[in-house]
């Protein structure tokens, strides 16, 4: 078992990971590790857009902006339209450096799509099976959500206790240690171990009406709690956490331009370009401010490198457009997230 954001670190080495999908049972029974309010247990807030549509009612189209990488934009390009929503910012602080949460951030996407999430900072959701997405609810960020979940994480786990004790041979089952003789745990700690236990030791049947009562149960929270929706919907950077960026979670989503960093793209070429045009092939590698290993087995060229990574972005998306940080940033900042 692997802690919320330890199982975020895990899936970074997968390939497309920033639209990668995880697994909702590994999720809602991850017992290792604290969270920043010092607690043991997650609380993964499971969300659908179906489930955010009953809840606010009719949901906004805004202009935001996807940072992630050239594998990453193929995925992006793909969910164009699509139900599968997606992580994106409106504001990025000056300090903020271009690297996305799960990637390398040489691209930057400009998106319009339906807002489904705001959050004043990063609060790092993750995309689930079934086009949903999770993200981990913790008392200093939602302090009245975390009230409700914390109720109805307590809630479920009597309710399944209750199904544990009745399997046969529970006595032999790993759950048992941490709740003797069908009791349940007098601990927090052992509390927690019986959690985890629970997710591994349920019988199938079981376990997927146990997600499904926690998904659902999620979405019922949002409809009856009004100061949860409004901390589902804040906006702007956080001035008290010193956020280097907001966080929006949209789908349904167009895309309406490609930036690629000119700083990114000075670097893929070890040397900046003779001439004024960023694409060029005249590189000189001696005027180069970033060292040039010809020593490395995977070393290629500077102008193949280049214009292999120019003819797969113009596969992917054929206008993109090479433009400093700054710019990008000065872009992303444009109060404009409204549309109609």
């Amino acid at each position: 078992m692997k802690t919320f954001k330890g199982y975020l670190t895990e899936k970074t080495m997968k390939p497309h990971h920033s639209q990668h999908n995880y697994d909702t049972n590994e999720l809602i029974f991850d017992i290792s590790g604290l969270n920043a309010a010092g607690q043991y247990r997650n609380l993964p807030l499971v969300i659908s857009t179906p489930a955010l549509e009953r809840a606010f009612g009719k949901l906004t189209k805004i202009k935001a902006w996807h940072i992630t990488d050239i594998d990453g934009l193929e995925g992006v390009v793909q969910m164009q339209g699509k139900k599968a929503s997606i992580s994106t910012i409106t504001e990025i602080g000056h300090r903020a450096v271009f690297n996305g949460v799960l990637t390398d951030g040489e691209v930057v996407v400009e998106l319009e799509g339906i807002e489904l999430i705001s959050a004043a900072m990063d609060i790092r959701t993750i995309r689930l099976e079934a086009g949903r997405r999770a993200m981990n609810i913790e008392e200093h960020l939602y302090p009245s959500l975390f009230k409700d979940m914390k109720r109805m994480q307590e809630k479920m786990f009597k309710k399944y206790h209750n199904i544990m004790i009745k399997l046969p041979d529970y006595e032999k089952l790993d759950y048992a240690l941490f709740a003797p003789n069908k009791k349940l745990p007098k601990t927090e700690q052992k509390e927690i171990l019986a959690w985890g236990q629970m997710g591994d030791e349920l019988p199938q049947k079981d376990k997927g009406r146990f997600i499904k009562e926690w998904i659902d149960n999620c979405e019922n929270i949002i409809k009856k709690n009004k100061k949860a929706q409004q901390e589902l919907r804040k906006k702007g950077r956080s001035a008290q956490w010193d956020a280097a960026y907001d966080e929006k979670i949209i789908n349904q989503i167009s895309i309406k331009n490609v930036y690629v960093s000119e700083e990114w793209a000075n670097y893929v070429g070890k040397a900046k370009p003779e001439s004024s045009d960023p694409h060029s092939d005249s590189f000189d590698p001696s005027k180069s401010s970033y060292e040039h290993d010809v020593n490395q087995d995977n070393y290629m060229p500077v102008s193949l490198y280049t214009k292999n990574m120019e003819r797969r972005l113009k596969s992917l998306w054929k206008n993109f457009k090479i433009i400093s940080e700054s710019k990008i940033r000065t872009l992303i900042n444009k109060k404009s997230i409204g549309l109609k």
